[in-house]
């Protein structure tokens, strides 16, 4: 498979997820409880087979799309941006990132992937509203979000159970025309 850039950053672009990156450390990131440790993943384990199961999904669905963040340099796929659950009547979506790769942490590619996928929602999809839960704790996530424009309109509390307590999130909304692009 082909590794094309679609969306070029500064140090990331992001291309599809394709069968190849299954044969890398994709799937072995939801079963790290320190990447999956503010997601709701990371509950029941993971393999390649439900892996390939959710990338069949991915390129099925009309509802959700998603993209391999790479880093530039190393040409490594690093994380995972998309938008999910997108309502094409509404013109709505959720933003879901992962970045699976340690290394790439503290590098500011979440805050670009961020900006990235929104501008795409926004530009590409024509989107009015992207929206996203992030677990309470989680800061460098609301920082990302919030330089990508987003505004934290509520707190669910005890939204999710994992090991052994009740988490809850903060949800952040982004509505196209709130700030410039």
């Amino acid at each position: 498979m082909t590794s094309i850039p679609f969306i070029k950053g500064a140090g990331i672009y992001l291309r599809e997820l394709n069968e190849s990156d299954l044969n890398g450390s994709w799937y072995s990131w939801l079963n790290d409880q320190e990447v999956t440790k503010f997601q709701n993943k990371g509950i029941f384990p993971n393999t390649r087979e439900k892996q390939k199961q959710y990338l069949d999904y991915l390129n099925g669905s009309k509802n959700d799309v998603a993209f391999a963040i790479v880093e530039t340099e190393s040409n490594k796929h690093i994380g995972n941006v998309g938008l999910h659950h997108i309502d094409w009547v509404h013109h709505s979506a959720e933003l879901g990132i992962v970045l699976g790769e340690k290394s790439a942490w503290g590098k500011k590619y979440g805050k670009q992937s961020w900006q990235l996928i929104t501008e795409y929602g926004f530009n590409v999809l024509n989107l009015h509203r992207i929206y996203a839960q992030i677990m309470e704790g989680n800061i460098a996530s609301c920082k990302s979000a919030e330089s990508a424009g987003f505004v934290q309109v509520g707190f669910v509390p005890d939204a999710f159970y994992k090991n052994g307590q009740y988490i809850g999130f903060h949800y952040y909304n982004r509505i196209r025309t709130q700030l410039p692009l």
